[in-house]
């Protein structure tokens, strides 16, 4: 019985768990979460936290870039709000 290699396997696996973390780092921001922790996750978890974090609903005004914008989103979050307001219709009372 021949034995089996499994060396190239285990390096691009490694790969692949590396370069999922770089992408959890780098696309926290952009989702509003911090990139650190989940890059620490991505070195722990590898593609389930990439999934995880793609997953996730975007959180607002958090962030390097939520702070310089901080005031005009909570702006932008009630016009926001009154445009949702006014797609829905309220049922009437009989």
């Amino acid at each position: 019985m021949e034995p089996v290699y499994f060396g190239g396997a285990l390096i691009l696996g490694a790969v692949v768990w590396v370069v999922c973390a770089v992408y959890a780092y780098q696309g926290a921001r952009k989702f509003g979460r911090r990139p650190a922790v989940w890059g620490a996750l991505g070195i722990v978890f590898g593609p389930i936290a990439l999934m995880i974090l793609y997953i996730l609903p975007k959180q607002h005004g958090s962030g390097s870039s939520g702070s310089s914008g901080a005031s005009g989103s909570s702006g932008s979050g009630s016009s926001h709000k009154t445009t949702q307001a006014d797609l829905y219709e309220v049922p009437k009372h009989k």
